[in-house]
This record gives C-alpha cells, structure tokens and sequence, in this order.
C-alpha cells in the first residue's frame, strides 16, 4: 500500500471516529430534551401521589401523655425512607365498596338477621344506608379491605407509607400541623359519635393533600404490628398476629389516640372462622395504596 492510500484510510478511520463521537454526543443532547418534555406521571383518578423520600415516623417523647403506655411503641422517632407511591385521596365510602360487593359477592358489612332490628346494622338490608353513600365504609376487617384493594387493582399502604401521607416530612403531629384543631377532623371531641363523609374536613389535609388522615374512622394497614427500630418496649402482640390501624376515629378521644403517628393493632379472625355476622367495628375502614408505574 502506497503513502498515498495510508492517509486516505487514517483520514477516513478519523472521520468514522468523529462521526461516531458526534452521533453519541448528538444522541445525548437529544435524550436529555426528551426527558425534559417528558411529563411526569399522572395520579390515577382519586389518588395522590407521595414522591420517595425521608421523613420523621413515630412519635417524640414530648408527644405522649404522662403516665399512658399508649405511644410508647411509636418511639424512638426517627428517619424513614419511602419509596414514591400513590394513595387514595379519601377513604373507600360505601358507594365505592357496594360496587365491589356487586361484582365479586365480597363480604357485606354488619347485615342483621332474625332476632335483629335493621336500625341495629350498617347496611341493613344489604346495600348502603339511604344518605351515606359517601361516608366511608366500615365494619370491614382486614381481609375484606384487602380483598377490596387487589380488585381494585391496588394494594393497602404499609404503616410508612400512611404515616409519610399524614404528616409530610416535617414531623408535624397533625395533618395539618402541631397544634389540634376540632373543626380539622372528625374525632370524639366534635361529639357527632358517627362518621362524616370523607372530605368534610378539607382544612385538615394533610400536607400531600389527602384527606381525614386523622379522624373519621380508623384505617387498615399491611403492616404487622412490630416494634420500631430501637424500641425496647416487650409486647406480647407484638409478631405476625395483628396488623396495624392508623388515624383514629370519630369514637376515639383527641389524645393520644388520634395523633397522626398513632397506631393500634387489633388481633385477626382467622378466614375460616369469619362468618357474615363477624363485626368488626362501626369505626374500622381504610384506603387504598398503589406503586408508581415501573415499580
């Protein structure tokens, strides 16, 4: 090969590498101002979306009352990474649980039965009472909500996850802040004794914008009732045998009971001993969770 053919290809083994640097440099450029028309994700309907982070669960020792044990498993306060995820603006209301009663025959909350006075039952004769479509549904216990959020095409949210939706990541005690407020949330104090329906409180939403995450009826978790990372307090119930209510109630007092980092862990009726007439409780609901799309 002559000197004159050597150069030609060196020149042309150097515009192949330019040309290839360029189109990766190009691609690059590109790429980026794709990503950066890309919109986000959009919630589903009825839903918010928790972006991943840190931020403060559990309960400070200057939030407790004196001389209560209740809250002493909420301590040590500390630093909690969650994963972004959606979760339901509101709590499922019994017009939302009587479809899914409709399509699958799923349970029915507190029927009553000979011997029984229909006043004495949340959906009397099997379908929501007149007027509170709205309201959120209760009397429901874990597996029914649980069954509920997986024909929904969702799943119930872990204790993090209901906690970092009810208080930011500031460690404000309530929703709203760290000062109660009875006109906030639907609690013992208002002395209604019932339900309201959900969003009747639009003052006290939480700082992500979800609604009655203190008050209202108390709601399921995922999560085992454990001890925290650092507690030291010995609990028989603590293991896999309960699972963890968040929130509080109309039924419950303001303290300690309802403060947004308070949770209360009944114990499980095995699936094959719940009957029709199981209750659970006039103030026992929940809301629905939901991983972010590639999750």
């Amino acid at each position: 090969m002559g000197r004159i053919e050597k150069i030609k290809n060196r020149f042309s083994l150097r515009s192949l590498s330019y040309s290839l640097c360029i189109g990766v440099i190009a691609g690059a450029l590109l790429g980026c101002t794709l990503d950066h028309l890309r919109t986000p994700p959009v919630a589903p309907s009825g839903m918010v979306e928790i972006p991943a982070g840190y931020f403060l669960m559990g309960s400070a020792a200057q939030d407790g009352v004196p001389g209560i044990e209740i809250g002493l498993d909420e301590m040590p306060q500390r630093r909690v990474f969650v994963r972004g995820f959606y979760t339901d603006r509101y709590e499922v209301t019994n017009d939302q649980y009587y479809e899914f009663v409709k399509a699958t025959d799923g349970y029915i909350p507190a029927t009553w039965d000979a011997g029984q006075h229909p006043s004495d039952a949340l959906w009397p004769y099997g379908t929501p009472p007149p007027g509170e479509g709205q309201h959120p549904v209760t009397d429901t216990d874990w597996y029914d909500a649980e069954a509920y959020c997986q024909w929904a095409g969702k799943r119930l949210p872990t204790e993090a996850e209901w906690e970092k939706a009810a208080r930011g990541t500031d460690g404000r005690v309530w929703p709203w802040g760290n000062t109660f407020d009875s006109s906030k949330a639907n609690t013992l104090k208002n002395g209604d004794h019932w339900s309201h329906p959900v969003g009747s409180h639009p003052e006290g939403v939480s700082p992500y914008g979800v609604h009655d995450m203190s008050g209202n009826v108390w709601e399921w978790t995922a999560s085992w009732y454990q001890p925290y990372v650092g507690n030291t307090l010995k609990r028989s119930a603590y293991g896999e045998q309960y699972r963890v209510l968040r929130g509080g109630s109309f039924l419950t007092p303001v303290q300690p009971f309802s403060r947004t980092a308070h949770r209360f862990a009944p114990k499980l009726i095995p699936e094959a001993e719940r009957d029709i007439h199981w209750h659970t409780g006039f103030d026992v609901g929940f809301r629905c969770a939901q991983d972010l799309p590639g999750r």
